[in-house]
């Protein structure tokens, strides 16, 4: 009976630590109490323009929240945080990513999305456990070569950019599960993005897309596609290779027929075919296709 009381004791403390990490303090004043206790801390929209100094106290500190805030540079205490694995500094004032940040070498996920921010330190590449990275709505215009030194990166997101082109060298990140890069101005992709065997997700919407990309097709497991309005003409007959392939959107281009090819794409359950004005299907396009758009 004692063995069974310690075991429920043990089991009841176990449940009470795993409760205290997931619990979200978003206020600085509540979370100084026990600042021993507080691993997940919210500062997000407190119209912060420069960070507390009182953050070096949160020793177990695991994610720290710090968006939309109007902030443009961090303290150097920052760095003690060193158990930090998750930052969100999205929707700030930044111009760049301050340098000091690339010394929290903890950091798997790291969120810069809607700063002003065109290019990125190259001490970027000192973040060798980043596994996602948010650099959405910002000016990039190319891909920051810091980035593509992050080789254990597997999600990637560059949504409403300037990029005109993807340098050759992104077969680099050859541990990319997801990558987003909708809403810049891409019209081609390097060959060597079908170096990135790994990859399931590619979102490349509202881009400047005539020619479907075909080193997407060398994708083997790719699972999600979507090339929603572009200015695609048509889509090539070895769309058939990517034989995992279970969503594809391709609304609002301009495309007249697709493959026959397609049917082949036993996995496809979800498909977006819409605004495409001038699209006719054969029948057995249609009857492949009519449990599955959307």
């Amino acid at each position: 009976m004692k063995a069974l009381t310690t075991l429920l004791i043990a089991l009841l403390y176990s449940f009470i630590c795993a409760a205290q990490k997931d619990k979200v303090y978003s206020s600085l004043e509540e979370a100084l109490k026990n600042p021993a206790d507080v691993f997940v801390l919210s500062l997000s929209n407190k119209k912060l323009a420069q960070l507390p100094e009182t953050i070096i106290q949160f020793p177990n500190l695991t994610s720290l929240d710090l968006s939309g805030n109007k902030l443009t540079e961090l303290p150097l205490s920052i760095t003690q945080l060193t158990n930090l694995v998750e930052l969100d500094l999205s929707d700030n004032k930044f111009n760049t990513l301050p340098e000091i940040v690339t010394r929290l070498t903890s950091l798997t996920e790291l969120d810069f999305s809607s700063n002003n921010c065109s290019v990125l330190p190259n001490s970027l590449s000192a973040l060798s456990r980043l596994r996602i990275l948010y650099l959405n709505n910002n000016k990039f215009t190319q891909l920051p070569d810091a980035v593509l030194k992050l080789a254990g990166l597997s999600e990637l997101y560059l949504y409403g950019n300037l990029l005109s082109s993807l340098p050759e060298n992104i077969g680099k990140l050859s541990k990319l599960t997801e990558l987003g890069l909708g809403g810049n101005m891409l019209y081609a992709l390097p060959e060597s993005i079908s170096q990135l065997t790994q990859l399931r997700y590619l979102t490349l919407p509202y881009n400047l897309f005539v020619n479907f990309p075909e080193t997407i097709t060398r994708l083997p497991n790719l699972i999600v596609l979507d090339l929603n309005r572009n200015k695609l003409t048509a889509i090539p007959s070895t769309i058939n290779r990517l034989t995992v392939l279970k969503e594809l959107y391709i609304e609002g281009n301009k495309l007249s027929n697709l493959p026959e090819s397609l049917t082949e794409l036993s996995d496809l359950t979800t498909i977006n075919i819409r605004e495409n004005n001038s699209l006719k299907l054969s029948p057995a396009l249609k009857k492949f296709i009519e449990d599955k758009k959307i």
